[in-house]
């Protein structure tokens, strides 16, 4: 064999040829919904997804021995990757071709807050539709809607259907008597509940198709009530869950580079607080998704589990396991993790422990509720926590709420009144040309606002030693939270009241939703 022929067979390029032979491919080949969620780093890395399911990423990629962009997606995507060699020339046609598509239909991510809202019915037709039919489609609306909550509850001539946005009840159509014992019935049997028992609480999950690919997955509380049973359900969509922790949810560039430094550190405790329903776990999961677990032994203490991940060890605690959050941190610190969740502090083992666990080198996320940033401090200390240790274990919280968007296509814009001048003063922000109230359209179905916008303030203990000493001096018979908040104040801090300021200055929430934030309604009119 010539000699120039052996080397070439064994040279670096061939040996890399003969490991990813290159195969032809199209964008027919393409996974859209993946290439729509991964497109900037599609584009920046050259490949295209072809197949994702759970933890499995396949991808077509013009230079598949890039090793370094191969880690870069194993990072984005937290999923393991295979990869094969397509052409550019194919990469190129197919690029072109999903942009063109993509330009032609909305954005996926935008599916739940964009697409226009099923209208609100006048009531539910029972009498052409079965029950099962009429619960997803009760479903449905709540889904598109953004709703957190659906709510039924047996009144003595009816049954009242409601849905929880951003915290706020909104009544739908209820239904009658007749109906009421088979919607419920077929909410049971979709959940795997007993539907021959009225008398005792039950919790269940059920799952819903909806449109675009997309499922609702609801976890069940059903009580007993005077009139009958009451139904609670919590709204989860899994698939927006996992794209979510692919980013930050924070806008502010102050508020995205405190997050980024704070989730580089080892050890300390992140804290999330703010109202049930708020988005607090969506935001620690999406912290958790910044973390390179390859590297990292990340678990989850959760009462209960609000979506699964492929990547994370979750581990439901509650009475009905039989384990607690104390019990199953003490145990959990045993197994060499680096980075726990924990679900939420409820008792002062719990937030003993969480201080144990940073002093000894973790990353705590744990939720807990307060007003504010600044009520986290003296919540801490009402559960037996020295100022000291709250001082050293503390790394940063995160107060957050979810406001109503208006409407972008029929908000209605007025000149502010002066006392609402007098209230942008207060906070030393510019004072707008205009407010915006809700309208009401086909767009958003007549209720003049869609979907949600998140509002924050970031409370960084070390951001100061001036902060830090204050905090480390404090007790629960001595701390002084409006002394503490104005010097977080004094020092940058933003608080929410002044970031939902902002954002109604900025036509996306109306002045309403800014009052929901002040202990009492400010300035008057004169």
């Amino acid at each position: 064999m010539p000699a120039e022929l052996n080397d070439r067979r064994t040279s670096p390029a061939t040996k890399t040829a003969e490991r990813f032979p290159e195969i032809p491919f199209t964008a027919d080949g393409a996974d859209a919904a993946a290439y729509e969620a991964l497109r900037e780093a599609c584009l920046r890395h050259a490949f295209l997804p072809s197949f994702r399911h759970g933890v499995l990423l396949d991808i077509a990629m013009v230079v598949p021995e890039d090793e370094p962009a191969l880690a870069a997606i194993r990072r984005l995507t937290h999923q393991e990757v295979r990869r094969f060699r397509i052409s550019e020339a194919d990469y190129d046609r197919a690029i072109a071709h999903l942009e063109a598509s993509r330009r032609a239909t909305p954005e996926t991510d935008s599916i739940r807050t964009e697409a226009a809202p099923p209208s609100r019915p006048e009531a539910w037709d029972f009498f052409q539709r079965s029950a099962r039919e009429i619960a997803a489609e009760i479903v449905a609306l709540a889904f598109s809607a953004g709703a957190s909550d659906l709510l039924l509850d047996d009144q003595e001539e009816w049954m009242d259907v409601a849905i929880k946005i951003a915290g706020q009840k909104e009544l739908l159509p209820p239904v009658d008597r007749a109906n009421a014992a088979g919607l419920l019935r077929a909410f049971k049997e979709i959940a795997g509940l007993s539907t021959q028992t009225v008398t005792t609480w039950q919790s269940g999950a059920a799952s819903f198709p909806m449109p675009h690919g997309r499922r609702a997955d609801l976890r069940i509380e059903i009580t007993p009530t005077v009139h009958g049973e009451s139904l609670v359900a919590r709204i989860q969509d899994r698939q927006r869950q996992l794209e979510r922790m692919h980013r930050l949810p924070f806008t502010d560039p102050r508020h995205l580079a405190l997050a980024q430094a704070c989730l580089r550190q080892s050890q300390g405790l992140i804290v999330a607080t703010g109202p049930t329903g708020h988005g607090k776990t969506t935001t620690l999961y999406s912290c958790l998704g910044q973390l390179d677990r390859s590297i990292l032994n990340i678990r989850t203490l959760e009462d209960p589990v609000e979506f699964t991940v492929p990547w994370i060890t979750q581990i439901p605690v509650g009475t009905d396991t039989g384990r607690s959050f104390a019990d199953g941190l003490k145990s959990l610190l045993r197994q060499a993790p680096h980075v726990i969740l924990m679900g939420e502090i409820r008792d002062g083992p719990v937030a003993h422990t969480c201080v144990e666990a940073v002093d000894t080198g973790h990353l705590i996320f744990a939720t807990l509720h307060a007003r504010d940033a600044v009520g986290v401090v003296s919540r801490l200390l009402d559960l037996g926590l020295t100022g000291r240790q709250i001082a050293t274990s503390l790394l940063l919280v995160v107060a957050q709420r979810l406001v109503r968007r208006l409407c972008p296509h029929c908000r209605k814009p007025a000149a502010p009144t002066t006392a609402q001048e007098r209230h942008f003063a207060h906070y030393q922000l510019p004072v707008p040309t205009t407010l915006c109230t809700p309208g009401g359209c086909a767009q958003c179905g007549g209720q003049g606002e869609r979907g949600v916008a998140a509002v924050f303030e970031l409370l960084h203990p070390a951001a100061s030693d001036d902060l830090t000493d204050a905090i480390g001096r404090a007790s629960r018979h001595t701390f002084n939270e409006t002394t503490l908040r104005k010097r977080w104040l004094a020092l940058g801090g933003s608080s929410l009241v002044r970031e939902a300021l902002l954002l109604a200055g900025a036509g996306e929430i109306s002045y309403a939703e800014v009052l929901k934030f002040e202990r009492l309604p400010p300035f008057p009119d004169e």
